[in-house]
């Protein structure tokens, strides 16, 4: 006897593990045994065996086009796998009949509970593949309709029916109502088709004047147009005037935007110098400028301390000043802005370098002529139809076929004169000489022999 009572504990313990672990053979041979022998039995449920808590359960979500989403559902192990479609199908609008779950790489049957899956922690994982609704009889607006019953359900709301909007369907003839005679009951005026653009990924069958899916979010395609005779329930009408009402205010936001960028570019360019806003280091001298010590040039951005820059000005023998920046791989063509040179350079500095300018204009050019004024700063382009030259400096006129000034000569008159003094007079003689035209060398000047001034600064060529 106590080897039976023995083994009918053994039994029922290996039942309780067969049971808790989903082992349906085990648990079925063992629960036949126990029935034969006649063995009384008390069964309770343990609390943690079937916990009730919320849990969070990672279901990785993919449809007949290789298409996976993963999401997160709160559930928990005593529900049901149809409890479980029922909330995907109201969460987001999955008819249950479309759900395949896999959990525990077993197929999930309706009747099962997660728990029996092994669903009892949190992160636990299941698979939902979603059949395609296009090899099925489901009709969208039906599965629509039957999802918001479903909620209302779950609100409270029962024994309610939603009526379809508009004359979908014909109203009954009242009860006891005569007909005319000679005619029959009227044929059914058959549904008509619903106006609106299919999903191509879900098969949801949207509003025309939607951009997108309202189940899916899908794109609508660009070969639909939206019937002209539309005409938007009162949701559409709230929906575009929302539309309309936020682009109005994007663009006015982007205009604002717009002409506060317009602003900001007028104050900037208003400005002699742009300063850096960031710390930079000077190519040159390798100091470490702060926001506001440095200069940014305009044409090439690059970044230098004003001492450099004055240095670059002052020592330069161009009229044009370039930037001081090279390096390894090359040296840098831009040029120094005027209004950057005199807003870094004084004013007496700023003088000299726009003397030196034109100087360095007068010398490089063949056709210019300089006042023959002693210390006289005038000079002037002149052309061969020209043969006087007033000085806008000292107010002298110089006779250009004669290179000198005489006013109260004619060039006849300041020839002869020149001729019977430059016998006696050394400095007469070398003017005859010099007057004899551009490249003479008798007088020992050798300006402008090959195009070439006697010296860069020469004040006197001719």
């Amino acid at each position: 006897m106590d080897e039976k009572i023995k083994k009918a504990e053994e039994v029922a313990q290996r039942l309780t593990r067969a049971v808790a672990g989903g082992d349906e053979q085990v648990a079925m041979q063992c629960a036949i045994w126990l029935a034969e022998q006649r063995v009384p039995l008390n069964v309770q449920l343990k609390p943690e065996v079937s916990p009730t808590q919320d849990i969070r359960l990672w279901v990785s979500v993919e449809d007949a086009q290789m298409h996976t989403v993963t999401i997160w559902l709160t559930v928990r192990p005593d529900m049901t796998v149809a409890s479980l479609k029922d909330m995907v199908f109201l969460d987001y609008g999955f008819p249950p009949t479309l759900q395949q779950w896999v959990i525990g790489q077993r197929l999930a049957r309706d009747q099962e509970t997660l728990h029996s899956h092994g669903v009892r922690r949190d992160g636990d994982s299941a698979y939902l593949y979603l059949l395609s609704a296009c090899n099925t009889s489901l009709n969208p607006q039906e599965l629509q309709r039957e999802r918001q019953l479903r909620m209302l359900e779950d609100l409270g709301f029962k024994d309610l029916t939603l009526q379809p909007r508009g004359p979908l369907d014909p109203v009954p003839p009242k009860p006891g109502a005569a007909q005319e005679p000679g005619r029959g009951q009227p044929d059914a005026v058959p549904e008509p088709p619903p106006v609106g653009w299919t999903c191509p990924g879900c098969t949801f069958i949207n509003k025309p004047t939607r951009p997108g899916c309202e189940m899916c979010c899908r794109a609508r395609p660009e070969a639909y147009q939206v019937p002209a005779s539309y005409q938007p329930d009162e949701e559409e009408r709230a929906r575009l005037a929302g539309e309309e009402e936020a682009l109005r205010q994007y663009q006015q936001r982007k205009q604002q935007q717009q002409e506060g960028n317009y602003r900001k570019h007028v104050q900037l360019d208003q400005r002699s110098l742009v300063l850096n806003t960031e710390p930079a280091e000077c190519p040159v001298c390798y100091s470490v400028l702060a926001p506001g010590e440095a200069v940014v040039l305009r044409e090439c951005l690059h970044t230098f301390c004003r001492e450099c820059l004055q240095g670059t000005i002052r020592n330069s023998q161009e009229a044009e000043v370039s930037c001081p920046f090279i390096d390894n791989t090359y040296s840098c063509s831009g040029k120094l802005l005027e209004r950057e040179i005199r807003a870094l350079l004084s004013p007496e500095e700023y003088q000299r370098f726009l003397d030196l300018g034109i100087s360095i204009a007068e010398n490089r050019s063949a056709f210019s002529y300089h006042c023959k004024t002693p210390d006289c700063k005038g000079w002037c382009f002149f052309e061969d139809d020209v043969n006087e030259f007033p000085c806008p400096v000292c107010f002298h006129v110089n006779c250009l076929l004669c290179k000198a000034v005489h006013e109260q000569m004619n060039c006849k008159e300041y020839q002869d004169d020149l001729a019977l003094r430059a016998q006696n007079d050394m400095a007469a003689r070398q003017t005859t000489e010099m007057l004899r035209g551009p490249g003479d060398t008798s007088g020992g000047c050798r300006c402008r022999v090959n195009g070439i001034p006697c010296h860069p600064s020469c004040q006197n060529c001719h």
